[in-house]
């Protein structure tokens, strides 16, 4: 059996997510169709999933078929998959190789248009907010989540889940269009990156304090924060092996 690793981006405002789902079309489900249409018998793992409406710079997929996929497949296949997703590469690789399992580190871009920078095309793929911002308050707030902590009232637990996450990375830029928050992490709890992000939103708005938030990386308050930026703004941009 072949083993090939194949990256892909895609548009998620036209996908209920990416995983397989019974009644919505998922990013998936446009894979498989095309699949089903080119080989004969396969395998499809893949690095993790994305909610509805979430887009992703690089997503890694992993194929194990017992027929060899020629230079013309990655044409075959965007062909197939339609125009919201992008076959980037297909590499041959290890037979052992499973792209959750072996992921070193995720990277997350959450991207954020102000009055100052709001241009309306940008609609579904930044989040617009009212209030101008600051960057160094905004790193400075980022900076709290760094290390190791307790997740527990930034994402919807599944009974049993570990709730602790390790982040490497967790700040702001600002480019001429964005203000551009990035983390990174081993790996990521469901809405995680989202609540992170509304988080600091709240706090620069004076609807939660800082206290509060470090407070709630080390001892978990009761209820998990409301505060959930939209799917829009956020990218899978990098998965590093």
């Amino acid at each position: 059996m072949n083993n090939y690793k194949i990256i892909i981006s895609y548009d998620g405002k036209h996908f209920h997510g990416f995983q397989k789902q019974t009644s919505n079309f998922t990013v998936q489900q446009a894979i498989e169709i095309a699949l089903d249409k080119l080989l004969n018998s396969y395998q499809l793992t893949y690095a993790g999933r994305t909610d509805s409406g979430v887009h992703a710079k690089q997503q890694v997929l992993s194929v194990v078929t017992g027929e060899i996929l020629k230079d013309s497949f990655k044409q075959s296949l965007n062909a197939l998959v339609g125009e919201h997703i992008f076959i980037k590469k297909i590499l041959l690789a290890n037979k052992n190789f499973h792209p959750r399992y072996d992921a070193r580190q995720r990277t997350y871009k959450y991207f954020i248009n102000t009055p100052s920078n709001y241009e309306p095309y940008n609609l579904g793929y930044s989040y617009f907010i009212k209030n101008e911002l600051k960057i160094s308050e905004l790193n400075l707030i980022a900076d709290s989540f760094l290390g190791e902590n307790n997740f527990t009232n930034y994402s919807k637990l599944r009974i049993g889940q570990n709730p602790v996450r390790e982040l490497t990375t967790s700040k702001w830029t600002k480019s001429n269009q964005y203000f551009i928050y990035t983390i990174t992490g081993n790996s990521f709890l469901h809405n995680m990156v989202r609540s992170i992000v509304g988080a600091q939103l709240a706090l620069v708005e004076g609807k939660v304090s800082m206290a509060t938030i470090n407070t709630s990386l080390k001892r978990p308050l009761e209820e998990r924060f409301k505060y959930v930026v939209p799917a829009d703004g956020l990218y899978l941009w990098k998965i590093k092996y």
